[in-house]
C-alpha cells in the first residue's frame, strides 16, 4: 500500500508524544515490502523548524530530515496541485497542502493524528492506531 504520513505522525516519535508507538509501528511498516511510505515536500521544512526549534540545533534538525529521507518517498507536486489546495474549502491550508500531495501520488492511505480536519477526503483518512487495526 501507499501510505502518505501527515507531518504529526512523523513528529510523533521525537516528540515522545502520546501515540509515539503506534506511529512507530507505521513508519517502521514503510519499508517498501510491506508497504511504501509518502510525504509532502513541505513536511521537511515543516520538520526541521519543529525538531531545530525544540532541538536549538540544525544538527540534530538535519540529522531528523535525513533519517525521514531513508525511508520516505517526497511526493511530487505542482502548481495545480496549491491550487487545488487554495480552492479546497478546508479550514487548514497546510492540511489542505498534505491532503493534495496524497492525491498526487495517489495514495491509499492518509495516516495523521487530526482525522477530523480531513472529512471530505476521498482518500481513507486513519490514526495510526486505526491504520494498525485494519
Amino acid at each position: 500500500m501507499k501510505l502518505f504520513l501527515d507531518t504529526n505522525v512523523l513528529l510523533d516519535g521525537y516528540f515522545q508524544r502520546i501515540g509515539a508507538a503506534s506511529s512507530n509501528a507505521v513508519i517502521s511498516r514503510c519499508n517498501g515490502v510491506t508497504d511504501s511510505g509518502w510525504i509532502a515536500w513541505h513536511s521537511l521544512s515543516n520538520g526541521f523548524y519543529l525538531v531545530r526549534g525544540h532541538s536549538k540545533s540544525s544538527a540534530i534538525a538535519t540529522q531528523f530530515i535525513t533519517d525521514l529521507l531513508s525511508w520516505a518517498d517526497v511526493v511530487e507536486t505542482s502548481k495545480s496541485d496549491a491550487l487545488w489546495a487554495v480552492q479546497s474549502g478546508l479550514k487548514d491550508f497546510e492540511d489542505a497542502l498534505q491532503l493534495s500531495a496524497a492525491m498526487a501520488v495517489g495514495a491509499d492511505a492518509l495516516i495523521t493524528r487530526n482525522t477530523a480536519d480531513f472529512i471530505s477526503s476521498t482518500i481513507p483518512v486513519l490514526t495510526p492506531e486505526q491504520f494498525l487495526s485494519s
